[in-house]
This record gives C-alpha cells, structure tokens and sequence, in this order.
C-alpha cells in the first residue's frame, strides 16, 4: 500500500477563486524566495500557502465546515503540500511539521474506513481524495470568515493581533 501522507502531501489543494483577490492577492505575498527581499506591502503572510494553512485551522477550530460550491471556480497557486513550510530560502524557520498536524486533522475529521484501506478494499487515491475534499471544505470555511470579518470592518485586519484573536475566540468543540 502506498504511504497515504505521502500521496496526500504530493497534491495541490485548491480554492474558490472568489478568494484570490480578497485575500490572496491582498493578504499574501506570491513567489517570494529571498526573505531579505520580501517586500510586504502590507501583506500578512509571506506565502500564499501560510494564508491557506492559516485558514484550514481556522475553519477546522470553528468548525466550519463550508464546501465550495460545485458552481465556483477552484483555483491553486501550484504548491505542493509537501514543500509548505519547508526551509527552502534564507531567514526562515522550517514549519513543515504542520502539514502533519493538518494530516492528522484531516484523518480525524474525515469518514474514511482505514480498516478496508488496509486491506486494500478501497484505494488509497479515493481517500487521497477524501481527505483533500475536508482540507478544501475547512480551509473555505476559513477563507469565508476572514473575508466576513473585513466586510463587516474594513480596517480589521489591521488591528496587529487580528489574526491571532480570530483563532483564540474559536469556541471549543
């Protein structure tokens, strides 16, 4: 049997495309290898993947469960899971173990019956696919509430601690 993190860490997640604007073009920085160059322009995170990881834990730790509707556009930013986090420039700290920590989550928080998987009665790519269907539904729920608290205050994101607060609010489930 193939290595289900490995399969599932060798895919490209994706997202509505209602996002792209909002709040990864505004809140990301895209294609920055050089930290010493890193330009912010305001920018809260410095990948597009930190804004996507971000946003998994904080659908997943308020349970928003939200798919992206069959209707909308997916788009990805061509980044594999498996190189998230990883220390690939200079001035940066490796955070790979997170993508762990998602995979764990995801397992948990998806109906996959690891028992017939290990049998090989169903394939490790449907569960692949399981799992990344999750991945996508929390990380819009996520990107949905980021966008929701802007509408409803345009500076929000500003305040320095904006990002932080919206995770510890997260009521506990």
């Amino acid at each position: 049997m193939e290595n289900l993190f490995r399969v599932w860490a060798s895919r490209i997640p994706k997202y509505d495309e209602k996002f792209r604007d909002t709040l990864f073009k505004s809140k990301a920085n895209k294609g920055v290898r050089d930290e010493d160059s890193v330009e912010s322009l305001g920018k809260h995170f410095s990948r597009n993947y930190e804004l996507y990881m971000y946003a998994f834990f904080l659908g997943l730790y308020n349970d928003l469960y939200v798919e992206i509707p069959k209707e909308a556009t997916k788009v990805d930013f061509s980044h594999h899971i498996q190189y998230w986090g990883n220390k690939n420039s200079r001035g940066r700290e490796s955070f790979s173990e997170l993508q762990e920590y998602m995979f764990v989550a995801l397992v948990a928080k998806t109906d996959i019956d690891l028992i017939a998987l290990d049998k090989g009665e169903i394939k490790v790519e449907k569960v692949v696919k399981q799992l990344i269907h999750t991945m996508e539904s929390y990380t819009n729920g996520g990107l949905t509430l980021l966008q929701e608290k802007g509408e409803e205050s345009p500076n929000y994101h500003l305040v320095p601690d904006a990002f932080l607060n919206l995770i510890l609010e997260a009521e506990p489930k």
